[in-house]
């Protein structure tokens, strides 16, 4: 069986794919007539990251029934889009049933000059798509302790003092009495003037790896008591990382 897409906007679909490349190279993708969706995470999943697209931006074609299309590495994937140079591009994706599922086997691109076939990984492979129960979880902020907004110059700046302490692994984010601030061990700079909810003193510690992982977006924060929750201000992109268990110093 063949889905006809009429057009595939290389732009959307390669930016799709660098959102999820940071965790993994391997690509799952859920094509739904009004949207396409993926989740990827670390093995422990400590980091969980969601991309959501209205698929029109991303496919032209007649979609009846949810397809499954994963990829062994999708910087193959956006490689083999810049061979089309901009022009337009259409494909044809081949799929199967397993399972009562719609399955992809290949991925094909082309125009008039150019057809460059993809093959699709195992369809077993696809248990890396999340229930929405798993969703409602990983991202679900019932115990949030505050939030506030981190525009991209506010991640640019977290970036540039994490250099200070290059050796260090964990940074942490307080309210203090001029707003939020992130904090080393040789820094404490404020990073925005607004919150809310949470009061002075409210922290959280947060491994810098994690910070890699967000695009150049800006993002709404939601601190909660055992995870962080970033959902984008510009796209449908979300991405929950775990907090820092520290142990108490104390005596």
């Amino acid at each position: 069986m063949e889905l006809t897409l009429e057009k595939i906007d290389s732009y959307e679909l390669k930016t799709f794919i660098k959102k999820l490349l940071p965790i993994d190279k391997f690509i799952f993708m859920k094509i739904n007539n009004s949207n396409t969706t993926s989740s990827v995470y670390f093995p422990e999943r400590d980091a969980v990251k969601l991309v959501n697209v209205e698929t029109p931006d991303m496919f032209d074609g007649s979609i009846s029934d949810p397809v499954k299309v994963s990829f062994y590495n999708g910087s193959k994937v956006i490689d083999a889009l810049s061979h089309f140079n901009g022009s337009t591009v259409t494909g044809v994706i081949k799929y199967e049933q397993i399972g009562g599922e719609l399955m992809a086997s290949d991925f094909t691109l082309r125009n008039d000059n150019l057809e460059i076939n993809l093959a699709c990984a195992d369809p077993s492979l696809s248990f890396m798509e999340m229930s929405e129960d798993e969703t409602r979880r990983a991202f679900g902020t019932d115990d949030n302790m505050f939030s506030f907004e981190l525009l991209t110059p506010h991640i640019e700046k977290m970036k540039s003092l994490f250099s200070l302490e290059k050796e260090d692994d964990l940074f942490t984010l307080e309210i203090t009495d001029k707003g939020v601030n992130v904090k080393g061990e040789s820094y404490n700079a404020s990073l925005c003037q607004s919150r809310e909810g949470g009061q002075v003193g409210d922290k959280v510690v947060i491994y810098k790896k994690y910070i890699n992982l967000l695009d150049k977006e800006s993002y709404k924060v939601t601190v909660c008591q055992n995870k962080v929750v970033f959902h984008s201000l510009d796209t449908e992109t979300s991405l929950t990382v775990a907090v820092a268990v520290i142990e108490d110093e104390t005596d």
